[in-house]
C-alpha cells in the first residue's frame, strides 16, 4: 500500500491524462462557440462610446441625421447605442417641423407621429405552428376557437418578414402607429396595490404608451345605493386620486370603463339587484325594459365620472351580452332593436351630462347592416372599439366589418391584448401569440383607417384579469410585464425588429450583457415564447414573481408526470389498488422515491410566492391565486401519500379473486343477472 501511494501514476499515464484534459477543454470551447456565437463578437452596444460611433460609423450615417443628433444635445442613453444605418430612430414632433431623438423627448412632449426609416414587419403570414390553447377570450360555448387559418394576403414586394437589415424605402411603405396607445388595467376582484400601479406608469411612458383604460368593476369605492356592489377590499378614493395624479404628471390620458349592459355580474349577483336580470337564473345582463335598470346604469356612470371629470372619453362596455330578449317584455322585440336602443339611451345620457365621447365594444354590432346602425343614430354618438385577440384578425373582423362601420362612424378604435386572452387559467402569457396579434392589428389598422373620415382614434392593449366576474384569475399583472413591454413598444414604433432592443431592455431594467444585444426571437421560434430565458437578468417591477413562474411551470409539469406515472402507468398505486387495498409495499416504496423532493420543492415555491406577491397584492388575491394554481398540486401529492400509507400498512392479503365491485348498478350494469349470481355470491370474493 505505501508503494502504491508514492507512485500512483506513471509519467506516461500523466502525459496521456494531460492531453485528454486538453482535448476535452477544446471540445467544450467549440461547443460553446457553436451554441453562443455572440461570445466572440464585439462588446455590448451600451459600452460603445460616442467617439467610436462617430469615427467608425460616420460613412454609414447620413449627414442630416448627424446634424440632428448634434443639434438635440440630448445626453440620452441612445447616444451610446450603435444603430444600423437604416434603423436610426427619428421622432417627429406634432408640428412636424422638428426632429427629436430619444423616447424621453417623446414622453415629455406627447408626440403623435413616430417616423422611423427601418423595415416594416407586418403580420401577413401564418406561423408554422398551430397554438394549442383551451379557449380564447370571446369564444362562445360551442363556438369555433379563434386560431390561425389562412394568410391575410400577399406581401408587397418591399415588405420584409425577416428581422434582417434589408433596406426599405419609407416613402413606399410608411410606418403605421396609432395616435393613442392605451394600456388596459382590469382590476376586477384582484386589485394590485396602488404603489405597484404607480411604478408601472413611467415604464408605460418609456415604451410609448399615451394613456390608460381603467376598468374598476367591483374595486371602485361605490357609496349610497351602490355601496353593496363594492368588494370589501376595494380601493379608496384617495388611492384612486393618487394614481390619477401620477398618470397626469406623466401626461397619460385616462379613460374609465364601466359596463352598462352585459358583464354586470358584480351587481346582478346580489339580492337587491337580482330583479333586474334579463334571465332570472343568470346574473350576466340586465333587462333594459325595466326603468330601474337605467337608474342603476346612471348611478354607476355618475359615481365613476365623479373621479374622472377631465376625461374626454368614457368606455361604456356593452360586449358579450349573452342574454338578451329573454324576459317576457323583451322577448316581444327584435334583439338588435333592444340592443341599439339601450346603447343609444346610455350614450345620450353620458354625452349630454358629461360632454364625453362614449366608446363601446363592437362585437354585438358586427352582424348588423350599415342601414340598421344608421337608423339607430349611433354614428355621431359613439365610437366602436373593434376587439380581436387571435392572431388572424380578419377572420373574426373581416374587411367588410370596417366597410360597414365606415359608412356610419367617423372614426373607430382597435383592441389587442397582452394577457388574459389565450386561456382562463394561464400563469404567464404567450408573448409570441400576443406579438402576432398586435403586429396583425398594425397591418389591419393601416389598411382600414383610410376608410373612415377621421381615421383610427387609437389602440387599447387589454390585459384581462378574469374572463368574467365568476372566472378564475388569468395571468397576474407582474407575470405579464415582458409581454406588455414587447407589445406596447411594437405598436408605438409600428414594427418589431432589431432596432427596438436597446429601448426594450432599458425599460425593463436589464443588465448589460451580450444576451441583450438582440431582440427576443419571437417571430421564428417558440422556444422562449414566455421570455423566461431572455429576462433572467432584468429587474422590472414584479420581475421576481415573473421569474418564479418558470419554476412553477416546471414543477407543475414534474408533479403531473409523477402523478400520471404513479397512478396510471404503473400498476401498484392505481385506483383499483387503493379501492381493494391490494398492492406490494416494496413496489410502492419504489414509486414514492421522488415524493419528498416534489413535496419539498412545492412547499418552497409556495413560501416564495407569498413573500413575492405580498408587496404587489393583498392577502385575498395572493391566497386566491395560490389556491387556484398551487393547492391542486399539494392535494394530488397528499392523496398519493395517504393512499400509499394505507396500502403499506397492510400485513396480510386475501386470496384471489378479490371482491366484486358493488357500484356497477349505478351505471346500469347488472353483473348478477348477466352471470346468474345471487346476492350471496355477489357479496363474497369466491
Amino acid at each position: 500500500m505505501p508503494r502504491l501511494l508514492r507512485n500512483p501514476f506513471s509519467l506516461r499515464q500523466c502525459k496521456c491524462l494531460f492531453v485528454s484534459v486538453l482535448l476535452v477543454c477544446a471540445v467544450m470551447v467549440l461547443v460553446a462557440l457553436k451554441l453562443h456565437p455572440e461570445l466572440v463578437k464585439a462588446p455590448f452596444h451600451y459600452d460603445i462610446s460616442n467617439s467610436a460611433l462617430t469615427s467608425g460609423q460616420k460613412t454609414q450615417n447620413s449627414p442630416n441625421k448627424e446634424t440632428v443628433d448634434q443639434q438635440t444635445g440630448d445626453s440620452d442613453w441612445t447616444d451610446s447605442v450603435q444603430f444600423l444605418p437604416h434603423t436610426d430612430p427619428i421622432v417627429t414632433s406634432t408640428a412636424g417641423d422638428q426632429a427629436i431623438k430619444g423616447y424621453k423627448a417623446f414622453a415629455t412632449q406627447n408626440l403623435e407621429n413616430v417616423v422611423n426609416s427601418g423595415p416594416i414587419f407586418y403580420h401577413q403570414k401564418v406561423p408554422s405552428y398551430y397554438p394549442a390553447s383551451p379557449i380564447i377570450r370571446g369564444d362562445t360555448p360551442g363556438g369555433e376557437p379563434q386560431s390561425i387559418v389562412k394568410p391575410m394576403g400577399n406581401l408587397p414586394g418591399n415588405v420584409y418578414m425577416s428581422q434582417g437589415a434589408a433596406p426599405v424605402n419609407p416613402k413606399d411603405t410608411p410606418i403605421f402607429v396609432p395616435e393613442r396607445r392605451l394600456v388596459h388595467f382590469d382590476l376586477k376582484g384582484a386589485p394590485p396595490k396602488i404603489d405597484y400601479l404607480q411604478q408601472l406608469i413611467p415604464l408605460i411612458v418609456q415604451l410609448g404608451g399615451t394613456g390608460l383604460l381603467l376598468e374598476y368593476e367591483d374595486m371602485f369605492p361605490y357609496d349610497g345605493v351602490l355601496k353593496p356592489i363594492a368588494a370589501t377590499n376595494h380601493y379608496t378614493r384617495a388611492e384612486i386620486r393618487s394614481l390619477l395624479n401620477v398618470a397626469e404628471a406623466y401626461k397619460l390620458e385616462v379613460i374609465p370603463l364601466v359596463q352598462t349592459f352585459g358583464h354586470l355580474e358584480y351587481a346582478l349577483k346580489l339580492p337587491q339587484f337580482s330583479h333586474l336580470r334579463e334571465n332570472p337564473s343568470v346574473p350576466q345582463a340586465l333587462c333594459p325594459s325595466q326603468n330601474e335598470s337605467f337608474v342603476l346604469i346612471q348611478n354607476l356612470v355618475d359615481q365613476i365620472m365623479s373621479m374622472h371629470g377631465g376625461s374626454k372619453f368614457l368606455h361604456i362596455g356593452c360586449d358579450e351580452v349573452f342574454h338578451i330578449a329573454e324576459c317576457a317584455i323583451c322577448s316581444l322585440k327584435p334583439k338588435d332593436d333592444i340592443f341599439l336602443s339601450h346603447v343609444y339611451r346610455v350614450a345620450s345620457y353620458v354625452t349630454s351630462k358629461y360632454k364625453v365621447k362614449p366608446i363601446i365594444w363592437d362585437d354585438m354590432l358586427r352582424h348588423m347592416t350599415a342601414a340598421a346602425l344608421d337608423d339607430a343614430k349611433l354614428g355621431d354618438l359613439v365610437e366602436p372599439m373593434v376587439w380581436v385577440y387571435a392572431e388572424d384578425v380578419y377572420r373574426f373582423a373581416g374587411s367588410y366589418v370596417f366597410d360597414r362601420y365606415s359608412q356610419v362612424f367617423p372614426s373607430f378604435w382597435i383592441s389587442s391584448a397582452f394577457k388574459g386572452a389565450f386561456g382562463e387559467t394561464m400563469i404567464v402569457p404567450d408573448v409570441t401569440r400576443h406579438l402576432e396579434n398586435n403586429l396583425n392589428w398594425l397591418d389591419v389598422g393601416k389598411a382600414e383607417s383610410p376608410k373612415f373620415r377621421q381615421g383610427l382614434r387609437g389602440l387599447a392593449i387589454t390585459g384581462w384579469q378574469r374572463y368574467d366576474h365568476f372566472s378564475n384569475l388569468c395571468e397576474l399583472l407582474p407575470a405579464a410585464i415582458p409581454s406588455l413591454a414587447v407589445n406596447l413598444l411594437t405598436t408605438s414604433r409600428g414594427y418589431y425588429n432589431q432596432s427596438l432592443a436597446p429601448t426594450l431592455y432599458k425599460a425593463l431594467s436589464c443588465q448589460k450583457a451580450p444576451r441583450y444585444e438582440k431582440i427576443p426571437d419571437l417571430r421564428t421560434s417558440r422556444s422562449d415564447r414566455f421570455l423566461h430565458e431572455k429576462m433572467t437578468m432584468c429587474f422590472f417591477p414584479g420581475a421576481h414573481f415573473f421569474k418564479s413562474t418558470a419554476r412553477i411551470l416546471r414543477l407543475e409539469k414534474e408533479i403531473e408526470e409523477f402523478v400520471l406515472l404513479t397512478t396510471k402507468r404503473k400498476g401498484w398505486l392505481t385506483e383499483y389498488s387503493v379501492r381493494h387495498n391490494y398492492s406490494s409495499p416494496a413496489r410502492i416504496d419504489e414509486l414514492l422515491r421522488d415524493l419528498p423532493y416534489l413535496s419539498g420543492s412545492l412547499n418552497s415555491v409556495a413560501k416564495q410566492t407569498m413573500d413575492m406577491l405580498k408587496h404587489i397584492y393583498d392577502v385575498h388575491t395572493v391566497s386566491e391565486w395560490m389556491e387556484q394554481k398551487l393547492l391542486p398540486l399539494f392535494e394530488k401529492l397528499d392523496r398519493i401519500q395517504m393512499d400509499a400509507a394505507t396500502l403499506r400498512s397492510q400485513k396480510y392479503w386475501p386470496v384471489r379473486p378479490l371482491k366484486l365491485f358493488d357500484g356497477w348498478q349505478q351505471y346500469g350494469l347488472n353483473f348478477g343477472s348477466v352471470f346468474n349470481l345471487n346476492d350471496t355470491q355477489l357479496s363474497t370474493r369466491n
